[in-house]
């Protein structure tokens, strides 16, 4: 809701600030007063386009705030034009983008002038103000239909991605099976290429390996030898050890050393009888190796990364292997969602068409109301080819608002004063299912008057009590409904123009409606007629 409008330098307004009050605000004027520029203004602040000719004359820059408040909180956006045709734009004293400004404001205040961007001549809005229309009765199975379409194409995401996987996989198939067979067919074994190096050097160097394994053990054992004369000198020290207890130690150190010698000596003859390789064998470890060698060239691994990449590719293999049951299965799933979906869609539909056709109805009264004599309005309804989050109808507002003429589409209505009476016999309808806090009606009085013009006083009144509404208006009909009245003049001081607007009292009410009705705002007879408006208005 707005609060308060506080414009300096734009147009024909040097500064302008008034607060608005929270059901119907009535803006009057004479022609070329300045309410366009007002209007204009207000549309400006809320993210509209930025127009710098309204610059004032002489001035640098302008500047347009509005504070107010959704709910309990409070809503400060400015908009300031400057003269090198950038604008900054503000929401709650932070610089906005003015995307993110018009995605805010269009749940805040809605402008209705002529040729406005109104969602009513948007056929894609048709559909959302028709389920406004009794909503309890649909709300519930749309949230529904909503929940099962989001179901619905998640398996179907997962099913394209399948089909992906499946168009990529059979391509590398053949190349996943050759590279999976080549490393099967190495056999490999963690580890293996340092134990065939490691023996391959064993065998290349067995000559000089068994000379010293051999002559080790020929000293060790051969007479005299090493082991004869530590055994020697072990049975000595037994024969002693019991008279003291170093003699002792040293006995026992001793035949440590000579059991740990004999040991050796059997590892020697072992190992010498086990150093004997043929040419043969040699050339098999050394080919083995190099074949090894080579795939963890081609790979670029190691031989623990590439039985880790043969897994891979087995994994992936498999994958392929199983990807039509996966398919199958997917689309079984796809094909029982779709029915749900469908399901639902049929349910909605019924509920819309019967809401439908109780709103045309109503829709024609309010019309009929709004002086469009013998007009007609249907609400088209058709099969889409696919089905939406809101089902699978298309919505479309008809409507003639001469007789004889054929119904057309509501977009191609040329009148923007047809337009507003017709949103505002929307608004009369859905009433507190719209979002929108704050409405501004322009040009609503374009072709009425009289009696006409009551009746669309006392609907904007039915609609100020659910939010706040701002109307521009020259019928004093209208006019007399207003909770606030403003008066916007326009005055000559210093050679320039300066737009002003004034907060009405009852008496100056009296007054700005006795101008409306006769041109003399001091006339006894204008005065009495205005009394009468009022007191009529208030009976309605």
């Amino acid at each position: 809701m707005l609060d308060r409008v506080e414009i300096t330098n734009f147009a024909t307004i040097a500064y302008m600030s008034f607060d608005l009050g929270s059901s119907l605000n009535i803006i009057t004027g004479e022609t070329g007063s300045g309410k366009s520029v007002l209007v204009q203004a207000i549309s400006t602040a809320l993210g509209g386009r930025a127009d710098i000719s309204m610059i004032r004359n002489g001035s640098d820059k302008a500047l347009i705030q509005v504070t107010g408040h959704i709910g309990d909180d409070d809503v400060i956006i400015s908009r300031e034009l400057l003269k090198s045709g950038k604008s900054v734009a503000k929401l709650n004293g932070e610089i906005v983008s003015l995307a993110k400004l018009r995605d805010f404001c269009k749940d805040f205040v809605d402008i209705h002038g002529q040729y406005d961007n109104q969602q009513i001549l948007d056929p894609e809005n048709h559909i959302l103000i028709t389920d406004s229309y009794r909503h309890g009765t649909i709300s519930g199975e749309l949230i529904k239909l909503a929940e099962l379409y989001r179901s619905y194409h998640e398996v179907r995401r997962e099913y394209d991605k399948l089909l992906h996987s499946e168009s990529e996989s059979r391509r590398q198939q053949d190349f996943y099976q050759f590279e999976f067979d080549y490393i099967d067919k190495l056999d490999l074994t963690p580890g293996e290429d340092e134990e065939l190096r490691e023996q391959l050097d064993l065998m290349r160097n067995s000559e000089r390996i068994y000379e010293a394994v051999v002559g080790s053990y020929s000293r060790l054992t051969e007479d005299p030898s090493v082991l004869s004369l530590l055994g020697s000198c072990m049975h000595q020290l037994q024969g002693v050890a019991s008279y003291s207890e170093e003699l002792g130690e040293l006995s026992s150190n001793f035949t440590e050393l000579y059991y740990n010698l004999e040991d050796l000596s059997s590892t020697l003859r072992t190992t010498g009888e086990s150093i004997n390789f043929s040419e043969e064998e040699i050339d098999s470890v050394s080919s083995r190796l190099s074949v090894l060698e080579d795939a963890k060239r081609k790979y670029n691994m190691s031989i623990e990364e590439m039985i880790e990449y043969k897994e891979e590719l087995d994994n992936k293999l498999g994958v392929i292997h199983n990807l039509d049951s996966e398919k199958e299965r997917v689309a079984e799933l796809i094909d029982s969602r779709y029915r749900n979906l469908e399901t639902q869609a049929n349910v909605v539909s019924r509920l819309r068409r019967s809401n439908a056709e109780a709103l045309e109805r109503e829709m024609l009264r309010e019309l009929n109301d709004l002086a469009f004599a013998n007009s007609d309005f249907r609400i088209e309804i058709t099969r889409l080819d696919e089905i939406t989050e809101l089902g699978y109808d298309g919505v479309e507002f008809l409507i003639s608002t001469n007789p004889g003429d054929p119904l057309r589409p509501m977009s191609k209505i040329a009148s923007g004063g047809e337009i507003s009476r017709i949103m505002l016999a929307f608004k009369h309808i859905i009433g507190s299912n719209d979002s929108v806090e704050t409405m501004i009606f322009d040009e609503i009085d374009t072709g009425i008057s009289g009696k006409t013009a009551l009746v669309v006083g006392h609907k904007l009144s039915e609609i100020a009590k659910h939010r706040q509404i701002v109307c521009i208006t020259h019928l004093p009909q209208i006019a007399a409904s207003g909770d606030d009245n403003f008066s916007i003049d326009k005055k000559i001081s210093d050679g320039k123009s300066h737009t002003v607007i004034e907060h009405l009292n009852d008496n100056g009410k009296l007054e700005m409606l006795a101008r409306l009705i006769s041109g003399a705002p001091d006339s006894s007879n204008a005065i009495e007629a205005a009394r009468e408006l009022i007191a009529a208005v208030k009976t309605e």
